[in-house]
Formats: C-alpha cells, sequence, structure tokens
C-alpha cells in the first residue's frame, strides 16, 4: 500500500482512507478497468455479451492467478467470501438498465437471472470448457458469451416491462 499511496501521490493515510486494504484497492481498480470499457447501449442482451467477454478475457489475461484463488476456496470454502465477486458487478452493471425498467414486479425474476448469469459468467466455467472441453481460449470465451446471450434474451422476453411493472 505505501508503494501504490506514492504512485498515487497521496498519502498512505489517504489511500486507507478510501481502501482499508491491498485487495479491496485492486478489486476496485480491476473493476473499474474493466467497466471502463463496458457499452453504452441499453439493450440488455448486448451488455451481457459484452460483461460476458469483459470477464472472459481478463480471467484469461489472470489466469495463473485465478486458477490459484479458485483452488484455494475450493479447498477451503471458507475463504470463499474472500474472493473477488468481480462476476456479480459486472453482470448487476450490464443488467441494470433493463432491472430499472422491470420495476418490483419483475425483482425477483431479475435476481434469479443474476445468479444463474454467475454461473456461466465465471472463471469456473471458462475453466471447465477449456480443460474438461477442450476449447481453445477464444473458443471458450465465446461459449460463455453465446449462453449468458441466450440466458438473458429468454428472461427478457418472459419479463414483465413497461408501466405495468412500476
Amino acid at each position: 500500500m505505501p508503494q501504490v499511496a506514492a504512485e498515487a501521490r497521496v498519502s498512505e493515510a489517504t489511500a486507507y482512507r478510501y481502501f482499508p486494504d491491498l485487495l479491496s484497492l485492486l478489486r476496485a481498480a480491476v473493476m473499474t478497468e474493466d467497466l471502463g470499457s463496458a457499452t453504452r447501449s441499453d439493450d440488455p442482451v448486448e451488455r451481457i455479451g459484452q460483461a460476458a467477454e469483459i470477464l472472459g478475457r481478463a480471467v484469461l489475461r489472470r489466469q495463473g492467478a485465478v486458477r490459484v484463488v479458485v483452488a484455494s476456496t475450493i479447498a477451503k470454502p471458507s475463504t470463499a467470501r474472500d474472493r473477488p465477486a468481480h462476476r456479480f458487478g459486472l453482470i448487476e452493471h450490464a443488467l441494470a438498465p433493463w432491472i430499472d425498467r422491470c420495476g418490483p414486479t419483475g425483482r425477483a425474476d431479475a435476481e434469479q437471472l443474476v445468479r444463474g448469469l454467475a454461473l456461466v459468467i465465471s472463471a469456473e466455467s471458462l475453466f471447465a470448457l477449456m480443460d474438461l472441453c477442450g476449447l481453445t481460449p477464444d473458443d471458450a470465451v465465446a461459449g460463455l458469451v453465446t449462453t449468458a446471450r441466450q440466458m438473458t434474451a429468454a428472461a427478457v422476453a418472459a419479463a414483465p416491462t413497461g408501466p405495468a411493472a412500476d
């Protein structure tokens, strides 16, 4: 943290005021970097496809570290809460305009979609496609994107939206 504070040209106390530890700072930095490349479209299918692409590519860039984190939380489930929940931030950001349009009556459906997409848009799914199915990294990411888009399109078609949902 002292090096990060020096690079940012702030005091160490200021850095700790905003980020209680280095892990929280890194989470915020990674999330900001990845959300910065997200689409400005309001189409939830397009947005979720882009979120899946962003997460898949980020996992591939950090594959060694991500595999260690996944393996450690499998070996010691009590540490799972310390694991970054990057996928949830991306999914919720991607679906936010659609969730707002769903209103209170669509809230349960939206929450279920977020949980379902978290199973698809994940490092674990990416690794399963590569390691168990033999897909190339690019094909594995494409698989995440396709499945996430299909799930989202089905949920959007089935969900109540508009004035009746408000």
